[in-house]
């Protein structure tokens, strides 16, 4: 065929023929349950004023319905991140911020400690062939030292893995003699079944504290709102702590105005998440990325690929991700190798994460 062979060669074009694929926060990829126009507009009605305490009695209300819990154990508070900064700053003593966790995990909480004086150690993870052992060498180091504070985030961030509720009962119960509080961190708890949460094990054990958000599988990030799970006897020290009128008005309404529906949205996000997950999963390792261990029913994965650095190497296919290095204080065998990845909310952009890895 006489065809232009000029053709072959690379155009000159300021024209970008692609476009960004965000895999880089923790945000849900299948957005934000349906607000109608008029509940919208509700929403801003008396914005100036605070809430009053029908709001919050509401908000806890339609919270214990919707994971059934005592309500009376609910504090509210902005995004999960203002909770944890809650227990480092006012709920532990000053003089004794010492903090255990598994890593890597979710670094804001860690750092945010850190940057308050605290004195934070972490089981690598990548150490220990199975997660038997894992748990059993955190209990071992805690009943040793006995931390102030024992950190899980569970769905792990970055991995997405789902550790095993056996192994954190156990290890509630080792914090419980040592005089540690464990935190159990899930924000990424609409993506468990009801029985591998703690939520409910509040009750039971004076020193657990289960932090949840409407951030992630509720798809509320934009609102900052999150809560506090707390043991009877941690609940009043939790309430005295929270900062008066925090979370806001216009929150309290948004997270009231989806409660009601919300379970059959998270059903339909588990489903989707699951179908994406495996098929993401399958095109980066038949692309040549190593895959964390991590459970098919999580929206962030860990990638793996040595000598690479991988978030540079997938942003010039204009994937963006979260570089391993952010993990790094949390574990240090997390670098440059390594980017956390969420997965894609849509069909075209799943062919387009397909097209451009194979392009690799």
């Amino acid at each position: 065929m006489k065809l232009n062979r000029q053709l072959e060669q690379e155009q000159a074009s300021y024209v970008n023929h692609s476009y960004l694929i965000d895999c880089s926060l923790g945000s849900n990829p299948f957005g934000c349950p349906d607000i109608s126009a008029e509940a919208t507009h509700s929403f801003i009605e008396d914005i100036d004023q605070y809430y009053s305490f029908h709001h919050y009695a509401e908000i806890a209300y339609l919270t214990s319905c919707y994971l059934g819990v005592d309500s009376r154990h609910l504090t509210f508070t902005n995004g999960s991140l203002g909770a944890l900064e809650l227990i480092f700053n006012k709920l532990i003593d000053a003089k004794s911020r010492s903090m255990i966790g598994i890593g890597p995990q979710f670094v804001e909480g860690v750092s945010e400690f850190i940057q308050i004086g605290g004195h934070y150690q972490a089981i690598d993870m990548f150490r220990y062939p199975c997660e038997h052992s894992l748990f059993a060498a955190l209990e071992a180091k805690v009943q040793k030292e006995k931390p102030s504070l024992v950190y899980i985030d569970n769905p792990n961030n970055p991995t997405g893995r789902i550790y095993d509720k056996s192994h954190l009962i156990s290890l509630c119960q080792v914090c419980e003699k040592a005089g540690s509080i464990l935190i159990i961190d899930e924000v990424y708890g609409e993506f468990l079944q009801p029985e591998q949460s703690m939520s409910s094990e509040t009750l039971w054990y004076s020193n657990l504290l289960v932090l949840r958000s409407f951030s992630k599988g509720l798809g509320l990030a934009g609102v900052r709102l999150g809560y506090i799970l707390s043991s009877p006897k941690l609940t009043p020290f939790v309430q005295s702590a929270v900062t008066v009128f925090a979370p806001s008005l216009p929150a309290l309404k948004i997270a009231c105005h989806i409660l009601p529906k919300a379970q059959a949205f998270v059903a339909d996000n588990l489903l989707k998440t699951e179908r994406f997950k495996k098929q993401m999963v399958k095109l980066c390792k038949q692309c040549g990325f190593d895959v964390v261990p991590s459970s098919d029913h999580t929206p962030i994965m860990l990638l793996h690929m040595p000598m690479i650095d991988v978030a540079k190497r997938l942003e010039e296919l204009n994937i963006r991700t979260c570089s391993g290095e952010h993990f790094s204080i949390t574990c240090q065998q997390v670098d440059e190798q390594y980017a956390r990845v969420r997965i894609v909310g849509n069909d075209r952009d799943l062919d387009q994460i397909r097209l451009r890895l194979e392009s690799l």
